[in-house]
């Protein structure tokens, strides 16, 4: 598997616990059995889900006169997945990061998800550090 597939295979498992508001450990590893969830993404989800705090706060940062509940759930986790692997995986170039999740929200996303992507992965990687 590529990782533009590992990646739209975690966004996948993001949704699904996400559109169940359910992000305890046990939970989690209920939707890996039941959708049968290889180790990889199981382990990249719950790494995922243990740092919701954290990664929330960056999006939230940038939404004006919005919240993080009223942004598409697609949308949402394309976020969560980038800002992760921005924040944590600091071994995939920044800018791969945001073009794949702006390619992945071109896909999945409504027509203007990907600009809404492009800007709050560009204002945390400048927030953090991760410049070109």
């Amino acid at each position: 598997m590529g990782k533009r597939e590992e990646r739209e295979t975690l966004l996948r498992a993001l949704y699904s616990v996400d559109i169940f508001d359910d992000y305890k450990e046990e939970s989690v590893r209920q939707f890996s059995v039941r959708n049968k969830w290889d180790a990889v993404t199981l382990s990249k989800v719950l790494a995922v889900v243990s740092k919701l705090g954290i990664i929330d706060h960056y999006i939230s940062k940038y939404l004006k006169n919005w919240t993080l509940s009223r942004i598409a759930t697609i949308d949402r986790n394309i976020l969560r997945l980038a800002i992760y692997e921005l924040v944590y995986e600091t071994h995939t170039p920044m800018k791969v990061v945001i073009n794949e999740a702006v390619e992945i929200a071109k896909k999945y996303g409504t027509k203007d998800s990907f600009t809404f992507i492009n800007a709050v992965l560009d204002a945390t990687a400048k927030e953090i550090g991760r410049t070109p």
